[in-house]
């Protein structure tokens, strides 16, 4: 097993915290309840974690991955390239959250990880696509596959950026593209914090990568 493939199969900080706070708190329980003397936990620190990622998606391969999805899938994909929604957010949208009058999807508190509603503008490309879509009661789920809400895509996705010819690219980074993609566009960071659901500008700024041709027209030159 090579190097880089060994590292591959590391089990990553995030993960290693979230069991080791899951086994805190369990023990802590069974401490108060008299079911364990000590908490075995206690004192054992969490690793440090590293969550940026530099990942951009080019046009060119934001083309071939749509044209390599399936169909219950290309639709999703588009929603999280040209909104940042999270894929939860989208995977649990309802008709009843969206507004083709208003060109919004509307997201309750209780629909975001943040536990912050907002409003997610739609560009004219979605609100062509939700309209081309049969709907449902206010209720049903917006993206189905064979007449089933779908609860996971990660499987047909890692599957179709390897048809694609994509590598080192997760869903996740699909809101990294669009955070860096209004950036590039002028926007402010703020419009697209209330838009993505960012509370920090600190989180937010995980988003955003700075090419080098960037860097280079600081100084006035094109690489």
């Amino acid at each position: 097993m090579t190097e880089s493939s060994y590292r591959k199969h590391l089990t990553k900080p995030a993960t290693v915290n979230r069991e080791i706070t899951c086994l805190k708190v369990i023990f802590n329980k069974a401490v108060k309840n008299g079911k364990a003397e000590h908490n075995p936990g206690q004192g054992v620190k969490l690793l440090k974690e590293n969550n940026e990622r530099d990942r951009i998606l080019s046009i060119e391969e934001y083309a071939l991955l749509l044209a390599h999805c399936p169909g219950h899938l290309k639709n999703i994909v588009k929603v999280a390239y040209l909104t940042g929604m999270r894929q939860g957010e989208i995977l649990n949208l309802t008709w009843s959250q969206v507004d083709l009058k208003e060109g919004f999807i509307k997201l309750r508190p209780e629909d975001t990880k943040t536990n912050d509603g907002r409003l997610v503008p739609l560009n004219e490309e979605l609100m062509e696509m939700f309209r081309a879509l049969p709907h449902g009661l206010p209720a049903v789920p917006v993206f189905t596959y064979q007449g089933k809400s779908i609860s996971c895509i990660k499987k047909s996705f890692v599957t179709t950026c390897k048809k694609a010819g994509i590598e080192d690219f997760t869903f996740h980074d699909l809101r990294h593209a669009f955070i860096n993609n209004r950036r590039l566009e002028g926007h402010d960071y703020f419009r697209i914090m209330a838009a993505t659901g960012h509370k920090t500008l600190e989180v937010f700024k995980r988003y955003n990568s700075v090419s080098k041709d960037e860097l280079k027209a600081l100084v006035g030159e094109k690489r």
